[in-house]
């Protein structure tokens, strides 16, 4: 079986929010023009730097992605920090709902996956992933 990668086909908000971020700055250079205090310089520095921020991973993942390891699942969800691993001796079940995935763990919170905002065809590609996954490692699923 393979591994999931979705791209988003749409502007990402954070690229959107970041060029905010870096707008506002330059304008903040503007309306000083040339008069501005160590206050303004520095207030200008960090709204570029926050906007710089927000085209790095440090803001979220762009992409969402499921890698099939030994024994776990690594999803890396769009917008997310940082990577969940799923142990397969910790699933209970699968279920497939209409606006996301939830993965219920043995004593530990579910793991949700939304995918309201996934285009049609996206949104198919991931409920046939977990559909063949769960059939493969046996796992309760639930639509």
């Amino acid at each position: 079986m393979e591994n999931l990668i979705i791209n988003p086909k749409h502007l990402n908000s954070k690229k959107i929010a970041g060029g905010v971020w870096i707008l506002f700055g330059i304008i903040l250079l503007f309306i000083g023009k040339g008069s501005l205090s160590e206050k303004d310089w520095t207030r200008s520095i960090i709204f570029w730097v926050i906007g710089i921020l927000f085209f790095t991973p440090l803001a979220g993942s762009v992409k969402s992605q499921i890698e099939i390891g030994e024994g776990c699942l690594k999803i890396i969800w769009m917008n997310w920090i940082r990577t969940v691993t799923i142990p397969e001796t910790e699933i209970e079940k699968i279920i497939l709902a209409k606006d996301g995935i939830k993965i219920y763990r043995k004593d530990k919170k579910a793991v949700k996956l939304l995918i309201y905002y996934m285009e049609k065809e996206q949104k198919n590609q991931v409920y046939i992933f977990f559909t063949e996954y769960a059939r493969e490692k046996n796992f309760v699923l639930e639509r």
